[in-house]
């Protein structure tokens, strides 16, 4: 399944409709030294003894320091960073369908001709046609209930906006200078819901036909244009016609076809798409996902806390204690002595 290619152009009211969001303010650190960091500790993440993550943005091109001339060297900085999980399936969801619809549909159709023919002075041809009539209607209303896999993918994003200055840094051997921001960052978390594809084989034909059916459905509820809206097959005559569509192959291209353009579009979409996916689960695999959620918030928790810890080791304070004991070490007063 394709990762949606979004470029990093979203603002902090983006992040906060997102599933989940953590806001953390940073001072006194490198704004090129805190971006690798942050990326780098989203890589370090974790799931089931794996990494999870794959990160997009680089210092480079997402990571906007713009300087100013107002009486001292100082200036803005904007940065952004997005990581996307694999998909994983989380569990099976349900649909009703009707496991005998073609063979319904084609006894309807076959039985009804024969009806037609004895009127024609064939009573037992007509008696006939009348049995695979009533049969294929009987078996056409039957319905079931079948499975199909719902995937799950997890995205971080990261918006870092603030004010940086230079200011001249002492060391032993020489002077430099050197960049410190106050950022404010915040961190969003949405995991995203798909139908899973790749076990197509695994089911029986009308209930990939009927599956075929529901995505088509579930596309059009959530675009806004109709013309972005597909065909959603349905009814006596797609039963029919699914004697032509048993390969399963052919099934599971048409429904990537018809989601894959919604994993791949903007946010908002994205997210109505899973939405409606979400209103399809049932009591257990509804719960597993509200913890997932939980969990997620938790992970975006860390990764803030993470990031604090961070800073405070290795940002302007620290410094400014290592100057002040190089001074000590020299002989001079330190003036909190005075």
């Amino acid at each position: 399944m394709g990762k949606a290619k979004d470029s990093l152009k979203f603002t902090r009211q983006d992040l906060r409709k997102s599933t989940k969001f953590v806001e953390g303010d940073y001072s006194g650190i490198n704004p090129r030294q805190f971006y690798r960091k942050l990326k780098r500790s989203i890589e370090e993440i974790q799931e089931e003894s794996d990494f999870k993550y794959t990160t997009h943005g680089s210092q480079d091109a997402d990571l906007d320091i713009q300087s100013e001339e107002v009486g001292s060297k100082t200036g803005t900085v904007e940065g952004r960073l997005q990581a996307e999980s694999d998909w994983a399936k989380i569990g099976e969801s349900e649909i009703e369908y009707r496991p005998y619809g073609p063979h319904g549909a084609l006894g309807i159709v076959v039985g009804g001709l024969l009806f037609l023919l004895g009127l024609a002075g064939g009573t037992e041809i007509a008696v006939l046609g009348m049995l695979m009539l009533g049969g294929g209607a009987y078996a056409y209303w039957q319905t079931e209930t079948g499975t199909y896999p719902v995937m799950r993918e997890d995205v971080i994003r990261v918006l870092i906006t603030g004010e940086v200055s230079e200011r001249t840094v002492d060391s032993e051997d020489a002077s430099r200078t050197d960049m410190f921001a106050n950022m404010s960052v915040i961190f969003s978390g949405d995991a995203f819901v798909a139908v899973g594809t790749s076990e197509m084989d695994r089911h029986d034909w009308p209930m990939r036909l009927e599956l075929l059916s529901q995505v088509a459905e579930w596309r059009n509820r959530c675009v806004n244009n109709p013309s972005n809206e597909v065909e959603a097959p349905g009814g006596f005559i797609y039963m029919l016609k699914g004697w032509t569509k048993r390969d399963p192959a052919e099934i599971k291209r048409e429904v990537q076809r018809i989601q894959q353009p919604l994993l791949d579009a903007d946010f908002d979409l994205r997210e109505r798409y899973a939405d409606i996916l979400r209103e399809q689960l049932h009591g257990a695999l509804e719960t597993e996902l509200d913890q997932h959620e939980a969990d997620l918030r938790n992970e975006l928790e860390s990764l803030a806390q993470d990031l604090n810890i961070y800073v405070e080791r290795e940002g302007m304070t620290h410094t400014d204690n290592v100057e002040r004991n190089r001074t000590d070490a020299a002989g001079e007063l330190d003036p909190e002595d005075l």
